[in-house]
């Protein structure tokens, strides 16, 4: 994300980007760029406050933006010394982080931002539950690639030998709030029972570092396979590259993204729902967090009531039977086309250009 917004701005402004180690390589282009170590988060945050003055230093910045809450108190060090405004983009997960710490450190500098973006109605929300003031508040959707669609679906059941089945796709980490598990679990043996050639792809890993850690669910996910007796039906790859995802949206009959609300964790958007569309395949998916805004009901895909298996069972059904209208590609790629990258850049710059003339005033 940080990288986008930096794509987006480099244009208009001169950017100093302070990141973590490899940063440079990805971060094309620019003015200045400056590396941090990962971790431990501590050594990260005390290096990018060090860097993050010394740039201060050097130039007069319009702003000082932090990519997530988790630098906010760096960006607010920076503002207190140079009285540099500060843009605070927040997830969903960097409100609700499950550490005392966390509570009383960062989310207070999450507050004092002068603007803070959220990714979605429901982590705007959240915000106003911690404390910031909803006048600071902007909603900025994340922004989608849109592919240039070409014919992939061959390719992809070809490589994988599912030229006859029907394919249901879960792209994202394997995490609890996923809900993978608990869909193999009382959905899936449902729709195997009407479609017996139906074939769930899971592409996505276990995050190596999080602000959550979670349990290990990949061996979760590997243990309700044998158990329901699913390994002909359900195909793991881990992580794969972008073209090899760009052939699994293209091949998939259906996107399934049934996310959970967990306490002490948060689907911020659903941004692998507007992927998919722009691929012009519909998501079905609980109403969690933020997926509503990256879901537009019986247009992009389906909305299901939290934890209602039956009914995403139905729904999955009918909709592999061809007996909904309304959702289809074409319309998916309409609803993706609206998170462009493009859009999201006007906006951000038109939300950034608006702070710097408040502030002038």
């Amino acid at each position: 994300m940080v990288l986008n917004i930096f794509n987006e701005l480099k244009a208009q402004y001169l950017c100093c980007v302070v990141g973590p180690k490899g940063c440079k390589k990805a971060v094309s282009g620019s003015n200045y760029a400056v590396e941090c170590p990962v971790s431990p988060i501590s050594a990260f945050l005390f290096m990018a406050l060090g860097k993050s003055l010394a740039c201060a230093l050097k130039e007069k910045y319009s702003f000082c933006i932090a990519g997530s809450g988790v630098t906010a108190p760096v960006a607010l060090t920076v503002k207190a010394l140079f009285n540099i405004p500060v843009i605070t983009f927040i997830h969903g997960l960097d409100l609700i982080a499950d550490s005392w710490v966390y509570q009383q450190i960062f989310i207070p500098a999450i507050q004092h931002s002068d603007l803070v973006i959220a990714n979605s109605r429901n982590t705007a929300r959240l915000a106003v539950i911690k404390g910031v003031f909803p006048d600071k508040i902007k909603i900025l959707f994340p922004g989608v690639k849109i592919p240039q669609l070409q014919s992939m679906k061959n390719e992809f059941r070809q490589r994988y030998r599912l030229e006859d089945k029907k394919i249901l796709l879960s792209v994202g980490r394997l995490v609890p709030r996923k809900g993978i598990a608990e869909f193999l679990k009382y959905s899936f043996p449902k729709i195997l029972e009407e479609f017996p050639e139906v074939v769930y792809i899971i592409i996505g890993s276990e995050p190596q570092n999080s602000l959550k850690k979670d349990g290990n669910v990949f061996r979760e996910i590997q243990t309700i396979i044998i158990e329901k007796k699913l390994t002909n039906h359900v195909l793991l790859l881990g992580r794969v590259d972008e073209m090899i995802l760009a052939q699994a949206y293209g091949a998939s009959d259906l996107h399934i993204l049934p996310s959970l609300e967990i306490e002490g964790d948060i689907e911020g958007f659903g941004m692998v729902a507007i992927e998919a569309a722009a691929y012009g395949l519909p998501t079905i998916g609980f109403a969690a967090g933020g997926i509503p805004d990256a879901v537009m009901h019986q247009y992009s895909g389906f909305l299901v009531e939290d934890n209602n298996y039956e009914e995403l069972s139905e729904l999955t059904i009918n909709y592999l039977a061809g007996n909904i209208a309304g959702v289809t590609p074409e319309n998916c790629a309409d609803y993706a086309a609206q998170f462009s990258w493009d859009n999201y850049g006007r906006r951000l710059r038109e939300i950034c250009g608006q702070l710097i003339s408040v502030i002038a005033k």
